[in-house]
């Protein structure tokens, strides 16, 4: 009121005074009064639609718990009109994320402090807020509700598969109990996938839907559980068919990942299964997955920290140029994730939870992620390395249970120690190898000389760290995947029967071999034939090495300088490289190959069954055997 009664002096016209009675006559009208302004009264609420018996009401972006028995139609209904005359909660919660400080940071969600504490960390944290928000009409007035139906359990008989719910959406009045055998005109029916439904009306008024349940035959108990929301916002309950979580590598305890690329990094949640458990059926439930796993992975099993190294989501798929290190700007944040304590020789599957950016309640679940944990405790997960920051993955080290204090899966200090000492270990052997090649490049003015217009000497150093990490740090696996049938390529002993082969083995065509082949002690390269005869963690006995991918050395020779003199073998790569196989298992690419390449290359086949890189003025000698 003070409002209009300031609007209604601004409105008041200002004439100079006066004194005659024609001048009054002629005077403007008076102004109305503040009190004689007529207030047009707030819009009544739509009268309320008579519903069937039993439907429920739901609440904008509130997720319901509910039930539906064997052949039963559940109906529920939801009203936008209505939603726009409930009281609005103009804050419902604060989230605050923390990146750390510490060595492991961890991301968690957690209410905001009260009014007049203060937080324990001062590094200044970026504050979101998450409230309500009253729908905004599309331009030909109608709404967008998201209805999304998780389908948490469902009858047991079996190892047999239940059939699905199914939805049916009407949105008028007419039609507040759809079902089967309407009309397909006024009543939507719509279907799931893997216990998820989704759908989106545009309407201005009432939404009606039900759940219809089918009537199943034979020894069939239960019902079906399932999780019901709508809102005007989005979808409270989403599938992402992308991976949030990208597998590094495993040992036979842990397993490394990265998160999908984030502009913001949202709160999120890891839950683990065994795959042998996994709810058939139900795949893109997430309450599903929470009726197996009822908790999330804590701060106990799971390490989460900020990384920036490459990985095969930052836009490299396909190019024949790897990208270089990657940017906020470019690829935005991303998070390695380390999973410990866990059980040698399993199937896993690991869903990734994030929340949704400004709106309340609502999260994504995103594509699983499966993998299995080594079979022997003779490779080792190693992560953050100092020269070799792109290494995330198990390599060659002696078997833990063999180590003083190692038990059965190694014991907890003895493991953490070897894995420090062995990080320590292949980093700096990589390292040394890096300083011959720095002092060779120095030879060349780069400051003042372009030899190529897309390549500096910063792609040639990085290229070239690439490859030597790769070759001098063999990534590790079990012996077994040798003979593993997706080890596509793989030569069996009995070709060398050939008179022939045995005379030249490079008859056997390798540019297409496989991916894994098998090494030992003695027949390893790289850090483990350097350091094996002085080192006692070096002697890992029997593995299957990941042979590095052929592209880290392409790479070289497309950014470095023509004086340097690299050259990469194309067809006869007698098991030191390997090309990226989309059939099997991927060659080891340091995460920057992401697909096999279609690009053709012309270079240069180097003979010898032994490859041996020389820089001009000092020997950086890599045996590649």
């Amino acid at each position: 009121m003070a409002f209009m009664a300031a609007l209604a002096l601004t409105l008041i016209p200002l004439v100079p005074a006066q004194s005659t009675a024609s001048s009054t006559a002629a005077a403007a009208p008076a102004a109305p009064t503040p009190s004689s302004i007529p207030i047009p009264p707030p819009t009544a609420p739509p009268p309320q639609v008579a519903l069937p018996p039993g439907t429920r009401e739901l609440q904008d972006a509130r997720v319901v718990a509910d039930k539906v028995a064997q052949g039963q139609l559940q109906t529920y209904h939801f009203s936008v009109a209505q939603q726009q005359h409930l009281p609005v909660r103009r804050q419902l919660e604060r989230i605050i994320f923390h990146p750390g400080l510490d060595t492991n940071p961890a991301l968690h969600k957690r209410q905001a402090a009260p009014t007049g504490s203060t937080l324990t960390s001062t590094a200044p944290a970026p504050v979101r807020t998450v409230a309500p928000t009253l729908p905004s009409p599309l331009p030909n007035g109608t709404y967008a509700v998201f209805i999304s139906v998780s389908t948490c359990s469902t009858p047991k008989s079996g190892a047999n598969v239940c059939p699905p719910l199914v939805l049916y959406v009407s949105t008028s009045t007419s039609q507040p109990l759809p079902g089967p055998g309407q009309d397909p005109n006024a009543v939507k029916v719509v279907s799931g996938h893997e216990g998820l439904i989704q759908f989106t009306v545009y309407t201005d008024r009432d939404v009606f839907f039900s759940l219809q349940a089918p009537a199943l035959e034979g020894t069939w108990t239960g019902d079906w559980s399932v999780e019901v929301g709508a809102s005007t916002q989005g979808y409270v309950q989403r599938y992402d068919s992308s991976q949030g979580l990208v597998l590094d590598d495993t040992d036979s305890t842990s397993a490394s990942f990265l998160t999908h690329n984030f502009t913001a990094i949202p709160t999120f949640k890891v839950y683990l299964v065994d795959s042998t458990f996994l709810p058939r059926g139900l795949m893109h439930s997430l309450c599903a997955i929470e009726a197996i796993q009822p908790t999330p992975l804590t701060k106990a099993n799971m390490i989460v920290t900020q990384t920036n190294r490459t990985s095969n989501l930052d836009g490299s798929m396909g190019r024949l140029i790897l990208p270089a290190e990657p940017t906020f700007e470019q690829f935005g944040q991303r998070r390695q994730v380390l999973l410990q304590s866990l059980t040698a020789g399993t199937d896993y599957t690991a869903f990734f939870i994030t929340d949704v950016l400004n709106q309340a309640g609502a999260e994504v679940m995103w594509a699983m992620t499966r993998f299995r944990t080594k079979r022997h405790d003779n490779c080792v997960l190693i992560t953050d390395l100092q020269f070799c920051h792109e290494i995330a993955y198990a390599v060659p080290v002696t078997p833990l249970s063999t180590l003083p204090g190692g038990g059965a899966n190694g014991g907890a200090n003895s493991t953490t120690t070897t894995r420090l000492d062995v990080k320590k270990f292949y980093d700096d052997f990589s390292s040394n190898l890096m300083d011959n090649f720095n002092k060779v490049l120095a030879q060349y003015d780069c400051t003042r000389s372009q030899y190529s217009l897309i390549r500096n000497c910063t792609d040639c150093t990085r290229a070239y760290r690439r490859w030597l990490c790769s070759v001098s740090i063999p990534q590790c696996t079990d012996a077994e995947d040798v003979l593993d049938p997706r080890n596509v390529g793989y030569v069996p002993p009995s070709v060398y029967a050939d008179p022939s082969v045995v005379e030249n083995p490079y008859l056997v065509d390798r540019s297409r071999g496989p991916v894994i082949v098998e090494r030992d002690t003695n027949t390893s390269r790289g850090a483990i034939a350097q350091l094996s005869q002085s080192n006692p963690l070096m002697n890992p006995g029997p593995y299957g090495e990941i042979l590095p991918c052929i592209d880290l050395c392409f790479d070289v020779v497309q950014s470095c300088p023509n004086f340097l003199g690299f050259n990469c073998p194309v067809k006869n790569m007698a098991g030191n490289y390997a090309s990226m196989n989309s059939e099997g298992f991927q060659c080891n690419g340091l995460g920057v190959v992401a697909v096999p390449s279609s690009g053709s290359r012309s270079l240069v086949v180097l003979s010898g069954g032994m490859w041996t890189v020389m820089v001009v003025g000092v020997l950086a000698t890599v045996f590649l055997q």
